[in-house]
């Protein structure tokens, strides 16, 4: 081999050389998590993620940031609302203003990193994750366990006089994975209006993860000014994230009458959403199917509708937010159609008030 030949293989060689071991400087000069948190975040949150309240630093901020090794508070935040407070301010989704925005000082790799230590700072694992808390359907029974107060309006279209139904709930979350239910029902139909009935019950979630979740739950229906005994409800509600794009949920339902059960019916409900954008203060549209079979079927007794919807976020945040939908029957119900309301608010993410 002649010097000339030797001598380019040897450059080759480095430069091969000098390519590979730069292959591990790069995947070190990836973005840190816990060393952004502490240039970044620590000042007001706190070396663990618990802010101290006699910091003067706090003291001057007005408010006390939030604590992070709260599991509970931890796990029911999606990471994707973090991150886009962390790049756009905590004014952006209605949260306090003395949360600064970090999108000049901190690049996209950077805040998904301090995202991810941040969730690390509690042990979450036995908390369903925030990311399943997705949006409130009409008919459809939603998983995850939420803290909410919630309206419902049903004003349906028939023969004769038109019926009304205006349900009230309050859903508190109890323990790690569970939701204590109570339901006020007021129906009008001809002459008659009254207070039918109060439900109270309990949800829980049974399996989760950050793409799905599954609970069951059990209600009561106590009659107030309604006639009959009552019932029992049982369902399984069921979310799943299916892209960026896209979300599914689920639910089937059994009514079990005490005067007699069966005289009950099945109901199986879903609905897909199109998330379009990740700003909560948006309309996404939805479309939703629910089948109702009664427990003595016959040929005929399954009845189907379709319900376009849309829910629409009224706040910074999302935590309160309008559903509209208009249902149609499939099946030759008795009635046209009905028109349904929703309003929302998510209690446990600020007063009502509060990011409009």
């Amino acid at each position: 081999m002649s010097k000339t030949m030797a001598s380019r293989l040897i450059t080759a060689l480095l430069f091969v050389a000098s390519f590979v071991l730069a292959l591990p400087a790069a995947s070190h000069a990836k973005s840190d998590g816990r060393v952004i948190y502490d240039r970044n975040c620590v000042t007001c949150h706190g070396q663990t993620g618990k802010p101290d309240p006699s910091s003067p630093i706090v003291k001057a901020l007005g408010v006390v940031p939030a604590d992070f090794t709260d599991p509970l508070f931890n796990s029911r935040e999606p990471g994707d609302d973090w991150k886009m407070v962390i790049k756009y301010g905590g004014a952006a989704l209605g949260l306090a203003q003395q949360m600064p925005a970090h999108e000049a000082v901190l690049s996209d790799e950077d805040i998904e990193a301090v995202t991810r230590y941040i969730k690390s700072m509690a042990d979450t694992r036995a908390h369903p994750p925030g990311e399943m808390n997705l949006f409130l359907p009409i008919r459809t029974k939603k998983a995850f366990p939420e803290d909410e107060v919630v309206y419902r309006g049903r004003f349906t279209d028939q023969d004769g006089d038109n019926s009304q139904k205006h349900v009230l709930e309050i859903e508190k979350r109890v323990g790690k994975a569970g939701q204590v239910i109570l339901e006020l029902v007021h129906e009008s139909d001809n002459d008659v209006s009254e207070l039918a009935e109060a439900e109270v019950g309990y949800k829980h979630a049974l399996s989760f993860s950050n793409s799905h979740i599954l609970s069951a739950a059990a209600v009561w229906a106590i009659p107030v000014e309604a006639e009959g005994d009552g019932e029992l409800q049982t369902y399984l509600a069921y979310g799943k994230v299916l892209s960026d794009s896209w979300i599914f949920q689920s639910s089937l339902r059994l009514k079990f009458p005490f005067e007699d059960a069966s005289d009950g019916e099945a109901e199986l409900a879903g609905i897909m959403h199109w998330v379009h954008s990740p700003w909560p203060r948006r309309a996404y549209p939805a479309l939703e199917i629910t089948a109702t079979n009664p427990f003595r079927s016959s040929n005929g007794d399954l009845e189907w509708t379709a319900m376009p919807q849309v829910r629409i976020g009224l706040t910074r945040g999302g935590h309160v937010a309008l559903n509209l939908g208009v249902e149609f029957p499939l099946s030759g119900q008795a009635w046209d159609n009905r028109i349904y309301v929703t309003l929302l608010w998510d209690f446990a993410d600020g007063s009502f008030f509060q990011g409009w």
